[in-house]
């Protein structure tokens, strides 16, 4: 039997959520969460979260709000317990075992926006854009549309409306929606 390496022992803790690998590990009541997304421009994670976690029975639930209670809060102590070393290591691994991180390659981006899944996947490509560098995505991607900048103004604001874009970034919806597209492809 092969003992796994500490980089493969590290990936095996991400997840795939949608178009981001996402780490958890519990530290008492409290929930650490790393997320890493697929197609960054990086291989660290891109957030970290710390939520209180409290659950189970009366007499679990009374413990973990007891040691909630009595730090007053996230304690300091559990930032410096916080594997950052670990945590980038695993999502280098992980993100080296996906076989579709296309960081460079664009999105099918189609001509006319119809659908949600079209909207998706304009604003993913946006996000895509902006994650590589790109320093005006809304405009180069109105030229490779071959479209004007006010129409790319329009779209980006339906995309919003259908609450797909929150102006920085895809929305949970609008990751549903292309991992759908994605499946969809997939069984194609």
């Amino acid at each position: 039997m092969n003992t796994p390496t500490p980089q493969e022992a590290a990936a095996s803790e991400w997840q795939r959520d949608g178009n981001e690998l996402v780490w958890h590990r519990a530290y008492g009541p409290w929930l650490v969460t790393a997320r890493c997304p697929v197609a960054a421009p990086f291989t660290g994670p891109s957030a970290l979260s710390i939520h209180l976690t409290v659950g189970g029975g009366a007499e679990e639930i009374t413990r973990a709000m007891g040691e909630a209670l009595e730090t007053d809060g996230i304690p300091a102590l559990l930032l410096r317990q916080i594997p950052m070393a670990e945590i980038k290591a695993g999502a280098r691994a992980a993100l080296a075992e996906q076989d579709d991180r296309t960081v460079n390659v664009p999105l099918p981006v189609p001509a006319r926006c119809r659908t949600e899944e079209d909207y998706a996947l304009l604003v993913a490509e946006l996000a895509r854009m902006r994650a590589t560098g790109v320093v005006a995505p809304q405009a180069e991607l109105a030229r490779r549309l071959n479209i004007s900048k006010t129409t790319m103004s329009d779209r980006i604001k339906r995309a919003k409306e259908l609450g797909l874009w929150d102006g920085q970034r895809i929305t949970e919806k609008a990751s549903a929606v292309l991992t759908r597209w994605q499946n969809e492809k997939k069984d194609n």
